[in-house]
């Protein structure tokens, strides 16, 4: 009787892991790319998505990258764009929230759900492959 218990208790803590931020860690092909902004103050600051971690640029090339642990889209009748949450972990193992707005018309845009004034755009791949 013991061992069903522990063996319960295990699989909740798990599932409650597991789930915690709700979604899968399946990045849309159409968000994976280094996004920017000519808003002024963040023309330095560009993100990058990649299929499995998000970075954020801090400044003079540096990037602080952190694991994806979910992803969660919400469609909105009302809205053009749909709203997708990525959620990380950082060192500490504390889970943050990454909430954006893609708007896939004219090549795609972002605005970020506290910040929809500001709109970010995918940078083109480099064409240096011959």
């Amino acid at each position: 009787m013991k061992v069903e218990k522990l063996l319960f208790i295990m699989i909740c803590l798990v599932g409650l892991t597991l789930f915690q931020c709700g979604g899968k860690v399946t990045v849309p092909e159409d968000l994976i790319g280094v996004w920017e902004t000519t808003t002024p103050s963040y023309s330095d600051r560009p993100f990058e998505i990649t299929a499995k971690e998000l970075s954020f640029g801090i400044g003079e090339g540096n990037f602080n990258t952190y694991p994806i642990t979910k992803v969660k889209i919400e469609k909105d009748p009302k809205e053009q764009a749909t709203l997708y949450i990525i959620c990380y972990k950082i060192e500490t193992k504390q889970e943050y929230k990454f909430s954006f707005y893609y708007d896939p018309t004219n090549q795609g845009t972002i605005r970020f759900k506290n910040h929809r004034e500001m709109v970010w755009t995918k940078k083109p791949l480099s064409s240096a492959s011959n």
